[in-house]
């Protein structure tokens, strides 16, 4: 059995979509995890009236609100409170691109052991919507060619070494390097597993955060002279974001939509 785990917090205005996204999946045989942030609004409520109202079995459904440590945190909740064999993560924004995503991993489940399935994402970003293919042959990313809407990772695995807190924006990274070190075997199906929200989210609006992540991460930040390198992306990538507050739309949709060259733009 797949548990997909929504986590969300004061997502009252955008989570209908992702949740009836998750419950219209033609393969029924799944758990549905809510993780809430202890939302002000009436986030909970709507989604148990979703529920309700599609006549999902109650004894696979499973609602926490309460106070996290931030996402990665609810994450963790959610892995623990699960039952399934695999887990799926479609925090509140994002949506499965189709009815058929869990049938088809159940599919490939039989087929092919692996301690991780993944396919690809569609994204869409300010300058336009497009495929991501989470194929790590010709990903550019070779630890995490994925997002983690797009994968299902064995709970054995989260449960063994669960996602690292102290990490704000790469503990998903984080925990993948760490199945890529122990050994785990990864398999990919060309298939669009999700829709995901690229504009607004915590990795776009980081970059200069995620590298200091992932130097950590990878030991980079132990090596001499690594002031060096934190001086070099400072007057590199974090540029980004300051220019991006305020360049004009289209010249950003220009630059990003050639610099992007691994998305398969559709618009």
């Amino acid at each position: 059995m797949i548990s997909i785990i929504t986590v969300c917090f004061n997502a009252e205005t955008y989570i209908e979509q992702t949740v009836k996204s998750v419950l219209s999946q033609s393969d029924t045989e799944f758990e549905f995890v809510l993780v809430d942030g202890a939302s002000k609004d009436g986030t909970v409520h709507l989604v148990q009236s979703i529920v309700e109202e599609m006549n999902f079995p109650h004894e696979r459904f499973i609602c926490i609100s309460e106070n996290d440590k931030g996402v990665y945190d609810a994450m963790n909740k959610g892995v623990r409170s699960s039952h399934g064999d695999f887990v799926l993560f479609m925090n509140g924004g994002d949506s499965f691109y189709s009815s058929n995503v869990i049938s088809t991993f159940e599919r490939i489940i039989c087929q092919c052991e692996a301690d991780a399935y993944y396919g690809n994402t569609m994204m869409d970003f300010y300058e336009g919507r497009g495929i991501l293919h989470d194929n790590e042959k010709f990903n550019r990313n070779p630890i995490m060619p994925f997002i983690h809407q797009s994968v299902i990772v064995k709970r054995k695995w989260l449960i063994e070494h669960p996602f690292d807190i102290t990490y704000k924006v790469c503990a998903d990274f984080e925990f993948f390097y760490y199945m890529r070190q122990h050994g785990a075997t990864f398999y990919y199906e060309p298939f669009i597993v999700s829709n995901y929200d690229a504009k607004e989210g915590i990795s776009e609006n980081n970059p200069l955060q995620i590298c200091y992540d992932k130097d950590r991460i990878l030991g980079i930040d132990k090596q001499p002279y690594y002031w060096l390198r934190k001086l070099w992306l400072r007057s590199t990538v974090g540029l980004i974001q300051p220019i991006k507050n305020i360049a004009p739309l289209w010249l950003l949709n220009l630059y990003f939509r050639k610099k992007k060259s691994y998305i398969d733009w559709i618009d």
